[in-house]
């Protein structure tokens, strides 16, 4: 079973899900079964790219600066345990393939403790904050439940070629990003 921060069942989240739709909440975070998936010609990367976020210095960074290289958009939060766990794996990469493709954070979560966070885990790559904007431009790339974690990984020339949406296997952005970066 798929994790999306949280540990319930199938049944538990069609439920939920089902009453959140009834009631109009989005943004749920919960367990969801093979939420990987190829992207297909339907996921248009142009909000990606037409996207912006603010820094630590409350500056815009547009996500277009990064097109040209392959990239992992990776949609988190610090009260993610999904996250929490997957976070290491893409400081590795960012480490092993830095010079050749480029590693995004976007965090829905408060300033301060993005700043604590990536100061604990040292992260070494960039990291922009988003809110209900990053949850609405998630959801344009193929997030449909609004959960976290959810990556989007584009190769060099702004395709996007996969989406994931829960708890990722270990060792699987480095299967995705290799041949993007040979």
């Amino acid at each position: 079973m798929k994790k999306i921060c949280g540990a319930w069942s199938i049944r538990g989240v069609t439920a939920l899900l089902a009453c959140a739709a009834v009631l109009g909440f989005d943004g749920i975070a919960a367990p969801l079964v093979g939420a990987a998936r190829a992207a297909s010609a339907e996921v248009d990367p142009r909000p990606l790219f037409a996207a912006s976020f603010k820094d630590f210095d409350r500056k815009q960074q547009s996500l277009a600066q990064f097109k040209g290289k392959p990239m992992v958009v990776y949609f988190w939060a610090t009260w993610c345990k999904s996250c929490k766990q997957e976070v290491p794996e893409l400081i590795a990469l960012h480490k092993k393939f830095g010079d050749k493709m480029s590693v995004i954070g976007i965090a829905i979560d408060n300033t301060d403790k993005v700043i604590a966070f990536a100061q604990q885990y040292q992260i070494n790559y960039p990291l922009l904050l988003g809110s209900n904007d990053a949850i609405a431009l998630s959801k344009q790339l193929g997030n449909s439940v609004g959960g976290l974690p959810f990556a989007v990984v584009v190769d060099a020339h702004g395709k996007i070629v996969k989406t994931l949406l829960g708890e990722t296997p270990p060792g699987k952005f480095e299967e995705l990003i290799r041949p993007l970066v040979s």
